[in-house]
């Protein structure tokens, strides 16, 4: 008998070892993808009018994960994107590679390795609540190759966030006309949480000036800072930057989410305040409405002004995420 229950306990144990085993080794993969297109039509004084059928988003992708152990885990994310050529011998379709990174998240935060979205991408543009239009003025390095990014969320339970990264291009490939040999373009910030309150701060640097500005000049630097606040069927973000040598972006952003978020309203104002430059104002309203989850359709407008000149844009536009 006492072999009996040694025997049963032995096989216990075994299976508790497949099964934690088995768990160690689970990963998942998700097809992801968009297709969206949009009517625009658009007047600009000395211009003249233009109306075109644009590309709003044209994707498809996989990411996924792998646990490693109970805390640790490994993740991977590739994604295609189709641009329009912008020269006659340039390749139609999926042309561009958006996403092509792979990493590791666990305790002690997140890090990943490949072309990915910057910290400043993510976590510096609150007023920007249009689908197509508005938040021109925003500048920074969205994007790049051959980055490390390192981002700890919520330390301690504070609500603070830090995040950094570092584009690693020795060959200037990723960061073009670079003078270093190793660490080309970086950055810094972070991010807390309160609340209804979030707040952001943070900084970028490139070696070469890479950084498209409001007036198709670009800069090796920006800073800024945003503030967000959400409760119940209302948001609200704004955008302060700091382009280097050139000087200030203002963006103030609002959503008034309608009942069961079937449909939502919002609108915005912006400021480009540039030295030895009349300063460009921008206002907009949106509207959208969601036939599902994942198909919706939009009509937003926006106009502009800077000294005599001036301007205005209206789009109407629809979208399926799958």
């Amino acid at each position: 008998m006492k072999h009996s229950w040694m025997a049963m306990g032995i096989c216990a144990f075994t299976a508790q070892l497949y099964a934690a085993e088995e768990t160690k080794n689970q990963s998942e993969a998700t097809l992801y993808g968009a297709l969206a297109y949009s009517v625009w039509n658009g007047y600009s004084k000395g211009e003249g009018s233009s109306h075109d059928l644009y590309t709003h988003a044209a994707r498809i992708g996989i990411e996924g994960q792998e646990r490693l152990g109970e805390n640790l885990a490994a993740l991977f994310n590739f994604r295609f994107d189709s641009l329009t050529p912008t020269k006659p011998d340039y390749v139609s379709g999926l042309n561009s590679t958006r996403y092509a990174y792979i990493g590791l998240k666990g305790d002690f935060g997140k890090l990943t390795l490949g072309r990915q979205d910057t910290f400043w991408y993510d976590y510096g543009s609150a007023a920007s609540v249009f689908q197509d239009i508005f938040d021109y003025g925003w500048a920074g390095l969205s994007t790049a190759s051959q980055m490390i990014r390192y981002e700890k969320a919520d330390i301690g339970g504070s609500g603070l966030t830090l995040g950094a990264s570092a584009v690693l291009d020795g060959k200037h490939e990723a960061i073009p006309d670079s003078k270093g040999k190793a660490v080309n373009a970086y950055e810094i910030g972070a991010t807390f949480d309160k609340g209804p309150w979030s707040l952001f701060a943070g900084f970028q640097h490139t070696n070469s000036n890479i950084i498209y500005v409001r007036d198709n000049d670009k800069v090796r630097e920006v800073m800024g800072a945003s503030v967000t606040y959400r409760e119940g069927p209302v948001y609200v973000g704004f955008d302060y930057e700091h382009h280097a040598s050139k000087g200030d972006h203002y963006a103030l952003g609002a959503i008034w989410y309608k009942e069961r978020r079937k449909h939502h309203l919002y609108g915005g104002i912006e400021m480009v305040d540039y030295r030895d430059q009349k300063k460009w104002y921008q206002g907009a309203l949106g509207y959208t409405y969601y036939f599902s989850p994942n198909t919706y359709s939009w009509l937003e407008g926006q106009s502009w002004k800077q000294d005599k000149l001036h301007g205005y844009d209206v789009v109407l536009g629809m979208r399926h995420n799958f």
